[in-house]
Parts: C-alpha cells; sequence; structure tokens
C-alpha cells in the first residue's frame, strides 16, 4: 500500500488544509471511481473523489488504510486496476462524473464558500479526521465521510449519528 493511504499521527492537519485549498475556486467537474462487480454498479462504496477546477487543478479525496480516517491531496487520484477473481469474475472500476450520478449537476460551476473537516471521538478519547464537508455558494453542502472502508457522500445532509460518538466540524487542526 503506498503511503499516501496510510494513517500518521501529524497528516490530518496536512490533510485538512489540502481540502481547504478548495475554498475560493469554482468546481469544474467531480469525478470518482465506480466499483463493478462483473459489470454490475456496487453503490456501497463511492470511492475517491477528484475534484477539478481552474487550469488542471485537482484536489483528491480519499480513505486511508486504517478504515476510520480520510485523506487529501494535491494529486490525481490513481484508478485501480481492474482484476479477474476467477474466471468471468472480474472487478473493476470506472470513472464517472459522481453530480450527474447522485442528480447534483446544478453544483457544476458553482463557488466553493467553505470546507471543515469532520472529526470524531468516542468517548473523549483523541479524534481523528473521518470526513469533509464541503459548502457551496448555493447553500448546498457535500459529505465525504469514511463509514468503516466504505467511502459515502452525502448532498444536504449531516453524518449519521452514532451512539458514544462526537461529530465535530472544523477548520483547522492542531
Amino acid at each position: 500500500m503506498s503511503s499516501r493511504h496510510s494513517p500518521s499521527p501529524t497528516r490530518a492537519a496536512l490533510d485538512l488544509q489540502n481540502a481547504r485549498s478548495l475554498l475560493g475556486k469554482r468546481l469544474n467537474v467531480l469525478l470518482h471511481d465506480q466499483y463493478y462487480f462483473n459489470d454490475e454498479k456496487d453503490l456501497g462504496d463511492i470511492g475517491p473523489l477528484e475534484w477539478r477546477f481552474g487550469e488542471r487543478e485537482v484536489v483528491s479525496m480519499y480513505l486511508l488504510s486504517d478504515g476510520e480516517r480520510v485523506g487529501a491531496d494535491l494529486l490525481p487520484c490513481d484508478t485501480p486496476a481492474s482484476f479477474e477473481i476467477e474466471p468471468n469474475v472480474t472487478c473493476s472500476w470506472k470513472r464517472e462524473n459522481l453530480l450527474a450520478g447522485l442528480s447534483a449537476t446544478h453544483l457544476e460551476n458553482t463557488k466553493i464558500c467553505a470546507v471543515e473537516g469532520i472529526l470524531d471521538s468516542f468517548n473523549g478519547q483523541e479524534p481523528w479526521l473521518a470526513g469533509f464537508r464541503v459548502t457551496f455558494e448555493t447553500g448546498d453542502s457535500l459529505v465525504y465521510l469514511n463509514q468503516g472502508d466504505d467511502a459515502v457522500v452525502l448532498i444536504n445532509a449531516l453524518p449519521p449519528v452514532s451512539v458514544g460518538l462526537e461529530t465535530r466540524f472544523v477548520t483547522s487542526i492542531e
């Protein structure tokens, strides 16, 4: 596994800073790597996001390998290579327009007004960066969230509430 997807105690602040580089930008397109099993779309995991804006500028958001955290950087996403589990049983990914799939194309070409990190913690323990919330000039928001090995996207909705889990929205991490 590449270090790009490896958690570390110091990376959350940089990941949030990278995500916040979207501030003030006008979104061209939001892509994701859709997973297919035997050419059937699997809706369980939305995969990594690739925010494109300006002249070939990009911000990628993705899950880290620990099953809890998210990361962000200024590099394009790497679409995984297709493979066969056994004869005639394939796993593949296709780069698709996420907003078209979510019936939210009205967010294309809109300005990003706010970007927050979503910090989760259990019973006052050390928090972790579990997601990002991006708010557009239209007032719409998009949440990218790690839900236990699956990436989910919520449009105009808050992350689900779990007993014992405290969720905070932050603009910086100390």
